[in-house]
């Protein structure tokens, strides 16, 4: 509960000092925003939902039987939940878990699935943050990432470890040995597992890696154009490369979630990169929270409704099998 509260606070503090800290004022960023029209709105909610539609291919094709539509729950109700929460990422996949298992795959699909998704997630983060730092010399933007490129030095670290475990049987098994003696686990259980794990990551990346380069392109271009339309509506004109270089620093403040769903530390830190990069103050803050807004703020109400008729459904089913079993007693 506490844990909760001072994040909550952190967030809300993070966030309402977001125009100080870039030098511009509440009723400067307000103004700006009040050029949205609703015709606007529409257009950016479009554009969102096409985001996650393509992102909804990659998870399907991370678990061979998943539907899009389903992917596409799966990945609404657990940013909901995880954008709400303390360190909200973990019950987030516990109910991702429940979801999938309900619709009958089995906890090592799941497994396979969770560590196929999370690897690509960071995979295309390093990726759009490896052509951000390629635009550095360009652009001369090594202020934008400034002390948040602190960041981004184990998670690369972490990747190139997850790709020699799955290049080699041996050193999955030797890393299933060590976590067992870290762990306490029983001797062989990690060491039996991870490689088993491993032979379905490589299953499922074999037959699925078309849907799921296409789908995250898709995803990440989507997501630019959004990021572009945002400051657009607002009559804010940004170049395409500095917009990138933002959804970069975007995307490698997203890597460590000090806050639930990062909010505040990503709009601090990304707006301040903007200006660094020559943005003005109340229009970038204005641009860049109009842009979350979308990306966080409104997969909470949408997830959340999709979880509420999930769960009814849930109910409905359990229900009708209780009547039925009631009959044929």
């Amino acid at each position: 509960m506490a844990t909760s509260v001072l994040s909550g606070l952190a967030t809300a503090a993070l966030v309402v000092f977001l125009p100080r800290a870039v030098g511009a004022t509440w009723a400067e960023v307000g103004s700006i925003l009040g050029r949205v029209s609703a015709g606007a709105l529409v257009v950016l909610a479009v554009v969102w939902i096409g985001g996650l539609w393509a992102h909804s291919f990659v998870l399907a094709a991370s678990l061979p039987g998943l539907t899009k539509r389903r992917g596409l729950t799966l990945s609404l109700t657990g940013s909901a939940v995880a954008n709400v929460l303390p360190l909200g990422g973990a019950a987030g996949t516990g109910l991702n878990f429940a979801m999938v298992r309900r619709w009958g795959f089995s906890r090592a699909a799941f497994g396979g699935f969770l560590a196929v998704t999370t690897l690509l997630n960071i995979v295309s983060k390093l990726g759009v943050i490896a052509v951000a730092l390629a635009l550095v010399p360009i652009l001369h933007s090594a202020s934008a990432f400034g002390a948040v490129s602190l960041v981004f030095v184990p998670v690369p670290l972490a990747v190139v470890a997850v790709v020699w475990m799955l290049a080699d049987e041996k050193v999955a098994a030797g890393i299933g040995t060590a976590l067992d003696r870290l762990l306490r686990r029983k001797p062989g259980r990690l060491a039996g597992r991870i490689p088993d794990l491993r032979r379905s990551i490589l299953r499922v990346l074999r037959h699925g890696w078309r849907p799921m380069t296409s789908g995250m392109v898709a995803y990440l271009a989507l997501q630019l154009v959004l990021l572009w339309l945002c400051f657009h509506v607002l009559g804010i004109s940004l170049g395409l490369p500095v917009l990138f270089t933002a959804l970069a620093v975007e995307r490698l403040l997203t890597l460590v979630p000090i806050t639930p769903g990062a909010a505040g530390v990503v709009e601090v830190g990304t707006t301040a990169a903007l200006v660094a990069l020559g943005g003005a103050p109340a229009g970038v803050a204005a641009g860049f929270l109009l842009f979350r807004g979308f990306t966080y703020l409104m997969e909470i109400p949408v997830g959340g409704v999709l979880l509420v008729g999930w769960l009814g459904n849930q109910h409905r089913v359990r229900r009708a099998a209780a009547e039925l079993g009631a009959v044929s007693g």
